[in-house]
């Protein structure tokens, strides 16, 4: 894949995750212990791109700390990619594209996006670019409740003839009849945002500056005037973590195996995912599937099944953790009980704290003997 530079926009500021993202840009959001951000440069990498452009914005720098700690001090896990960083004040997706055209040698181009989770078959998806020789081609799949999401309708060949961006209701009651013909084929089919295009696209960003946003100016355009556009629709896993509830999720997912070979960081040891074996202390016990970073046990702790536990956590005597992602350097003290809750970075619980369905911002600090359940959100103001 030579011939291929791949495009990963991660200036996005990720507000609906807040306070996930107060004080971190959203592709560094952790999914079973791993930012979303090297989820989509390990896509890029296995499918054998190797001219790689991380568009930063919002919080760059912090991006650019972390791509410096993880990947370019480590020459076996950088191997032959070659990653660029520019920091881009652009206005929307197409124009951070239009903003780097610069950095762009190859006759191919692959736009992803730095806050998704997905095991879409990267390599069959550039193949198929290349063979149906559009300007532009676009990854989809089929869901139930489309309306949330761009939706498109191709004809037999794959060639899209209508884009929809976040259709409304009448738009979408009406491409249902559209649907019914024989021309097109029908079903729910969404735009998952990973594009690839010939190089040509680049000409067209610079010599319009309207083209802001794919999905909303970009798509449109072409149709419009009449370049082939084509849609990659196939079976794989996608989410849109977008807010808290599917974020759980996520972490769900990998851990389950859905989204193989996307896994959570470490390797597996019969459905428990780690680096380095946790440390045993008496009572302790641990249901797969789990992901564990370096974790202090205390006394007869039960970690449950669907638990994500990052690095320098430490959980006291007695305290059962389950179906939850607890982010680094947190403190959970003795006969606590949490269940399907977020817990973010430098967090301390006090003793007998009770979690059920909650985000705990970073930096808080949560007294002794509180329950706090039902979507209950905490920043490190409350």
């Amino acid at each position: 894949m030579d011939n291929w530079t791949g495009v990963i926009l991660a200036g996005g500021i990720g507000s609906r995750l807040r306070p996930l993202t107060q004080y971190i840009p959203k592709p560094l959001v952790q999914v079973a212990n791993k930012p979303m951000l090297d989820y989509a440069i390990d896509h890029l990498k296995y499918a054998g791109i190797k001219e790689i452009i991380v568009v930063v914005k919002h919080l760059g720098e912090k991006i650019r700390d972390h791509m410096e700690e993880e990947w370019f001090s480590n020459e076996e896990r950088l191997g032959d990619l070659h990653i660029e960083v520019p920091h881009v004040n652009s206005l929307d997706t197409a124009d951070a594209l239009r903003k780097v055209d610069d950095l762009i040698e190859t006759d191919y181009v692959l736009v992803s996006m730095g806050d998704i989770v997905t095991n879409l078959p990267l390599k069959d998806f550039l193949q198929y670019h290349v063979k149906k020789a559009g300007i532009a081609s676009i990854s989809m799949k089929e869901i139930e409740e489309p309306k949330q999401y761009g939706v498109v309708i191709l004809d037999p060949d794959g060639k899209i003839q209508v884009f929809l961006e976040k259709p409304t209701s009448q738009e979408l009651y009406l491409s249902s009849f559209i649907q019914q013909s024989e021309q097109v084929s029908a079903g729910n089919l969404i735009n998952t945002g990973i594009y690839a295009f010939k190089s040509d696209i680049l000409d067209l960003l610079r010599n319009d500056n309207s083209l802001m946003d794919f999905g909303k100016n970009v798509f449109p355009y072409l149709l419009e005037n009449r370049f082939s556009i084509y849609g990659f629709v196939e079976k794989y896993y996608w989410m849109d973590v977008g807010q808290a509830k599917p974020y759980l999720w996520a972490n769900w997912d990998l851990l389950r195996g859905y989204g193989w070979p996307v896994t959570p960081r470490g390797t597996d040891h019969g459905g428990l995912w780690y680096d380095e074996k946790p440390g045993v202390n008496k009572g302790l016990k641990i249901d797969p599937p789990c992901a564990l970073g370096k974790v202090q046990f205390g006394k007869n702790v039960h970690v449950k099944q669907l638990t994500t536990l990052d690095d320098n956590v430490t959980i006291g005597d007695g305290s059962k953790v389950e179906r939850s992602t607890i982010w680094k350097n947190v403190t959970i003290g003795k006969d606590c009980d949490i269940k399907e809750s977020i817990v973010c970075n430098d967090v301390e619980l006090g003793d007998r704290v009770t979690l059920v369905n909650c985000v705990i911002g970073p930096q808080s600090k949560i007294a002794s003997g509180r329950t706090l359940q039902y979507e209950k959100v905490i920043t490190k103001s409350d």
